[in-house]
This record gives structure tokens, sequence and C-alpha cells, in this order.
């Protein structure tokens, strides 16, 4: 299956064009067999509602470019709108029925307005055969690449196991999708397997291009006749290997904020709770820790294993303690920057997602623009009964002050940060829309209950 850009098309701000997108569209219709699907009257119908609005708005009273990217991967179909007119913001036009949609303020090079339908969601996932009751052969575990077909199809029943078909990144079931993506080196997935060839558990990690360098130890499951064995402990020293035999930058794992054992494996394995992400994982997600269909809150932990690594940050006044007595845990090496200042224009990438029903935000640097972005954002989620906005703000850039002072101002209360990335180091702030703050349910121990302490104390 080819992957890439389609074709690209530069036209001037005028209506006339907008025929010869839609003629298009109904071809990638036809080659997709989803011309009659609802799900691609709904993309094309904001494709072009969007591509009509610029037209009109982006360059008031002169004529201007308007470039149109259509792109294929394995995941989705995207079509991507990009000037340098007049900014816009998300609530400016329709996104409630869409898949996936999301603005990019690039600076002096425009604004990017991205649609997408996900082409995983169109297949009929096939249940794949349940693992059989068995009696535990020998206890003796290594960890195995996951390479072949074979492998993969023994992956794909222990991610099911443990998540039915909840889990957000699909590419884990299906067998073609998870080949390539381990042939691209997105993923790196591995299964613990005793000397008779009974698989144990699977855990993987997972690259992203927001978090350069800094794989997700992710997908970690132990077969419930292996528990009680230290498997995860297990799959946690084998990834620390791994980043370093690799040269990652740094590691990140996700730990349940009610499952103590997790928090417990990872501070063993020498990470540093660095955030507490309320209401984070969408209430459909299935496994055994949500038994009751709500929307689970996690910590994140990172641990830096570059000894080298180093950054230059600008931590708000307000938070500076907190910010560099984490960074000191984490054994990251930092520079304060000299002047905090404001941008002189707002870079900004704005992602709603329908299936996780939240709104993520990353903010490169920020000017008095900024907050007529977060309140519009604020407004159109609510507006599509999201359930959370996340908010990433650099912590790399002079205008990381001004930014968290309007966040605050909107509401949006202090998560922690993340750092570790090539891209940047962030400050995680939160706005949630569908529930109330709560604390008090959490169950964390050590670092994990010191960090959750510390937020409550910032956000009172």
């Amino acid at each position: 299956m080819f992957t890439g850009k389609i074709c690209s098309i530069s036209i001037l701000n005028k209506k006339f064009y907008l025929n010869a997108v839609n003629g298009f569209l109904e071809s990638l219709a036809d080659n997709h067999k989803s011309k009659n699907n609802e799900r691609f009257l709904n993309f094309k119908e904001a494709v072009i509602k969007i591509l009509e609005l610029r037209i009109d708005n982006a360059y008031p009273g002169c004529d201007g470019i308007i470039n149109i990217d259509m792109s294929l991967t394995e995941d989705y179909i995207e079509i991507s709108i990009n000037d340098k007119g007049v900014p816009c913001w998300i609530d400016d036009f329709k996104s409630e029925k869409v898949d996936s949609i999301g603005m990019e303020n690039l600076g002096k090079d425009g604004q990017r307005i991205f649609v997408r339908m996900y082409m995983l969601n169109m297949i009929v996932f096939k249940e794949p055969d349940p693992f059989p009751e068995m009696q535990v052969l020998d206890t003796n575990i290594s960890i195995k690449r996951v390479e072949t077909e074979k492998d993969v199809l023994e992956a794909i029943r222990c991610i099911y196991s443990e998540y039915g078909y909840s889990y957000s990144y699909q590419k884990f079931y299906y067998v073609e999708s998870f080949m390539n993506a381990i042939k691209k080196k997105e993923i790196m997935s591995f299964l613990a397997v005793n000397e008779h060839g009974q698989t144990a558990g699977h855990f993987a990690l997972l690259f992203s291009d927001k978090f350069k360098n800094m794989p997700e130890i992710s997908t970690v499951v132990t077969r419930k006749e292996f528990r009680g064995l230290g498997l995860f402990a297990k799959f946690m020293d084998y990834s620390i290997e791994l980043g370093k035999a690799n040269n990652f930058r740094a590691l990140m794992g996700q730990p349940v904020a009610f499952h103590s054992m997790s928090q417990k494996a990872f501070i063993k394995a020498g990470f540093t709770a660095t955030s507490l992400l309320l209401s984070y994982i969408n209430a459909e997600i299935e496994s055994e820790y949500n038994k009751n269909k709500q929307r689970m809150d996690l910590f994140a932990a990172v641990k830096i294993l570059d000894e080298s690594a180093c950054g230059v940050i600008y931590p708000p006044e307000e938070i500076k303690s907190f910010i560099e007595n984490i960074l000191t845990k984490a054994n990251y090496n930092y520079q304060i920057g000299a002047k905090a200042a404001k941008a002189k224009e707002t870079q900004i990438n704005v992602h709603t997602s329908r299936h996780l029903k939240m709104t993520r935000i990353i903010l490169s640097a920020a000017d008095d623009f900024f907050e007529r972005v977060l309140r519009e954002t604020v407004k159109d989620s609510i507006k599509n009964k999201l359930d959370m906005i996340e908010l990433m703000i650099s912590l790399n850039t002079p205008s990381c002050e001004f930014a968290y002072r309007i966040a605050k101002k909107c509401d949006f209360k202090i998560s922690g940060i993340l750092p570790g990335s090539e891209i940047a180091d962030y400050i995680i702030m939160q706005l949630l829309l569908a529930s109330d703050y709560d604390y008090d349910s959490l169950i964390a121990v050590g670092d994990y209950e010191d960090l959750k302490n510390e937020i409550i104390d910032l956000n009172k």
C-alpha cells in the first residue's frame, strides 16, 4: 500500500476552485470505496467548509495563495490546508463529526489546518483466538523481540486479552500494520517466554515525533498464570538496557494512578515521577483496572539515560522550585535561561481527537494571540462534548512564563512537567471539562504520593 503525499494543489482564494477540490475528494472516495460512507461525507463536508472559510477570510481585500496537501497513511486520509493569511481557529468550522481535526500555527510559515478520516475504523475487527488455560511448565523467563508474523499474532493475543479492542494505538490489532510499524521503527515489541515456549507477557516501546528519542514503555501485559514472578520489573530493566544500547535520550512510562505495584516497579527501576494526568484515558478502555468504565488517571515518569543531556529552560517563577526539584531528582542537567520574554508570534499545534475525547495543545511560543486561540479552543472542546484539554508548554522558550500565566487565567491547572525529549521539555497543564479535579480517589506511593501533594498545593 502506498503511503505519503498523494498530491498538492495551490489555488488562489477564489471559490471557483472549490469544485476542483470537491472533484478530487470524490475520486478519492471512489478509490477507497467510501463515497457513500457517512464518515467520508462528514470528512468531505469539513474539508470544503474549512477551505471555503479560508477563501473568504484569509486574505481580505486581496489575492493570496492557499495550499492543499492530500496524504494517505496506513491509519488515515489527511487533507491539510495551509496559507499565510489572517489566522483562524478550530471553532470557525464544524468539527464535531470528523474523526480528527487540528490546527498548527507555524509562525512566519503561516497556519496549517488538517482533517483526518481514520481507515482502521472502517475494518471489522476479528477477535483473536483466546489464550487457553494452561499449566506453567517452567518459570525461566526470557525476553524475545517480536519479528515474525507468528510473533505478532501472539503479541496481538496478549494485548487483546488485557485491553480488548479499546487500546488507542490501533496498529496493535492488525498483523500487517503491526509489522509495518516495527519495520518503520515506530514501535519495538517484545514477548516474555519461558523455556518451553509458553508466552508469559508482552510489552512495547512506542516512539513519537512529539517525544523524540524518548520512547514510552507501553502495552505491558502479564498473563495471569505468570503473575507474581516480577515480570513488570523485568520488562523495565530490559527496556533500560535496550535504551542505553540504542542511545535513547530517555524513557517514559505512565503508571496508572490507582495501581501501586506498577508505580513501585517504576520507582525501583529509577524512574522519576514528573506529572499527574487526571482523567487521561478514555472511559471505553478495557482492562481489569477499569471495570467501572470511568476515565483513568495516570502518572508520567521519566528516566534520563543520556548523562550528557542538557536543556536550557525558562521556568515560571511561581513553579520554579517545583520544576527544579523534579529535574534534580531525575539527574537531568539544565541551565536557567537569561531572560523570559513574550514571543513575537504564537507557534501552536491544536489537535482534537474524537476517539480519545480530548484536545491536545502543543505550544512552542506565545504572544498575545495565544490567549485568543486558547479560549476559542476551550469553547470548541466544550461544544464538541470533549472530556479534557491537555496543554503542553515548551519550557525551552523565553515565552514560557507568559504562556503559563495565560493558561492559569483560562483556568488550566498544573499537572507537572515532562522532560527528556530532544524536541522540548514541557510543562503539562490540564483543563477538565467533564469531571472534577478529584485527587482524593488516587492511590499513590513514594515519589508519586509526594508529587500528588505538591500538585494539589500548587493548584490551591
